[in-house]
């Protein structure tokens, strides 16, 4: 059986890339009401722009980085103007049904460019660092403490931490921050107050569109490989991670992705679970938290 301590931290990375996937999607649903199932399609497109930047045109990963994150927030930024502006006061329903709509021409564009063909996507390989190795004898039982973490692996999660912090920053201490709350709260009050909320929502667009690059880029690099659907393999998850931390709260989804991505891993340790139910597991750690705290984790509030 597999190290305990190794799954926890397969965990915590796997959890990383979900923070950075879920923390935009909350956004988009506290301050725009609605879910957009397109945020997939743009994990997708971050990871595609970043691997051509890095493996095409041979530049660092960190500038295949950047550039991912602004090409994505522009495209996000791009769809509110040209589509969603017109849906302000639509209902959420409708504005739904224009996501997935979103969703399925944004993903046929990606075919059209990119093919379905998988794209070797990895930063230079490295071995792993060893922290420890190691069997406790506990009675009768021995258990294993095994951990080993890979360079990529520490990146992602110091790169999450690091986005996290920003994003709260951004939201606490700018006013642009402020706006985004208070037309979280209340969008009618925020507007008769002043605050302009159409250009709120397209400063949400792009940073949830930002932040879905980060997360694309380093689930190809996590999954060694980049494809169309990669965006929406992980969309379910990143909704699971929303709805327990509480939807709308961005807090929430934070701490919603690193349950969800511990749980995951953890199953694996399970007699007769094997890894293939892992998505499962999401789910079902999802239903027993909201039938204890239907209101989830963080119950939406925003600090």
């Amino acid at each position: 059986m597999a190290s305990l301590l190794q799954l926890f931290a397969n965990g915590v990375i796997f959890g990383s890339i979900v923070l950075l996937a879920s923390v935009g999607l909350s956004l988009l649903y506290g301050i725009g009401n609605f879910a957009n199932f397109a945020h997939g399609e743009l994990l997708t497109i971050g990871a595609y722009v970043a691997f051509v930047v890095k493996v095409t045109l041979g530049l660092p990963f960190v500038a295949a980085l950047g550039v991912s994150v602004v090409a994505t927030a522009v495209v996000g930024v791009a769809l509110d103007r040209v589509l969603f502006v017109r849906h302000r006061d639509s209902s959420p329903i409708v504005l739904l049904i224009v996501t997935i709509g979103v969703a399925l021409v944004l993903r046929s564009l990606i075919r059209i460019v990119w093919t379905n063909q998988l794209r070797s996507y990895r930063l230079p390989l490295r071995r792993g660092i060893q922290f420890v190795d190691t069997t406790l004898h506990v009675g009768s039982y021995d258990v294993l403490l095994r951990l080993r973490v890979t360079r990529d692996g520490l990146t992602i999660v110091a790169v999450a931490a690091l986005f996290a912090l920003v994003t709260h920053l951004f939201l606490t201490r700018t006013k642009m921050g402020v706006a985004m709350r208070a037309t979280a709260d209340n969008r009618s009050l925020a507007k008769i107050t002043g605050v302009d909320t159409d250009r709120v929502l397209r400063a949400t667009w792009g940073l949830s569109g930002a932040l879905a690059a980060v997360g694309g880029a380093f689930l190809g690099v996590q999954t060694g490989v980049i494809q169309p659907r990669m965006g929406f393999n992980i969309l379910l998850v990143a909704f699971a991670a929303v709805i327990l931390g509480g939807i709308g709260s961005p807090y929430g989804a934070m701490v919603g992705a690193y349950v969800i991505g511990i749980a995951q891993e953890m199953s694996i340790a399970v007699p007769g679970v094997s890894a293939s139910y892992r998505a499962a597991v999401s789910f079902l750690v999802l239903v027993v938290v909201l039938l204890v705290r239907p209101e989830g984790i963080a119950g939406g509030r925003w600090g």
